[in-house]
């Protein structure tokens, strides 16, 4: 799962930042500020209204309306020295990350 989310998979920084690296505050702060630095925000909520089977919720049809995603990492703050190594470490890996993407050799 770590070497998904050093490729960019957000969904596997989510789980990395719930499951396995909870106790680890920097690192958590480090998948926060990479997936920022990919254009998401694991901080802020992402909720939607759907249907009961699922498909996005139409108030002209009306009936029950149900809350499918999730919610917004909530993180405890960490110290500036730990805070700019986490930035370090995102930025190290965001350029990795380009570089590969930027590669003849990638796939897209």
């Amino acid at each position: 799962m770590t070497e998904a989310a050093k490729q960019g998979d957000t969904d596997a920084m989510l789980k990395l930042i719930e499951n396995h690296d909870s106790e680890d505050l920097q690192r958590c702060w480090t998948w926060v500020y990479l997936a920022e630095l990919l254009g998401n925000d694991l901080t802020k909520d992402d909720c939607v209204a759907i249907h009961e089977n699922g498909s996005p919720y139409d108030d002209d049809i009306g009936g029950p309306l149900f809350v499918d995603g999730r919610n917004g990492v909530k993180l405890e703050p960490i110290g500036e020295e730990q805070g700019a190594t986490a930035h370090r470490i995102a930025r190290e890996i965001f350029e990795a990350i380009r570089r590969l993407r930027n590669s003849p050799d990638s796939y897209r």
